[in-house]
């Protein structure tokens, strides 16, 4: 099996994130340095619960709890700062992420 792994940047907690690159697939690799329970259980928790209320996050594949690591699906690399920081009308897209309904 060919593969790559390599660290991406990640958020204000104890996870470390790769992006796992197996043949012509490509999924995260959510790594816990500590408190696997917060940084890995609830985190799964919680994107399930957005996912169940159609809110875009990603999904648990497997989980590795022992190892302190869960593989997710891989929302793709452009961040939402990419997507509109060219754009003169930010508010659209804020509204459009949050789902608000002015």
């Amino acid at each position: 099996m060919n593969y790559k792994l390599k660290k991406i940047s990640g958020d204000a907690s104890f996870r470390e994130f790769y992006r796992l690159k197996k043949n012509k697939k490509s999924s995260i690799i959510v790594f816990a340095k500590k408190d696997k329970y917060k940084n890995l259980i609830v985190y799964s928790a919680v994107n399930k619960i957005l996912n169940n209320h159609n809110i875009l996050s990603p999904k648990l594949l497997k989980n590795f709890y022992k190892d302190n690591m869960i593989e997710i699906t891989d929302l793709g690399s452009q961040s939402f700062y990419d997507h509109i920081k060219n754009k003169k009308n930010k508010l659209k897209d804020y509204k459009k992420a949050n789902r608000l309904n002015y």
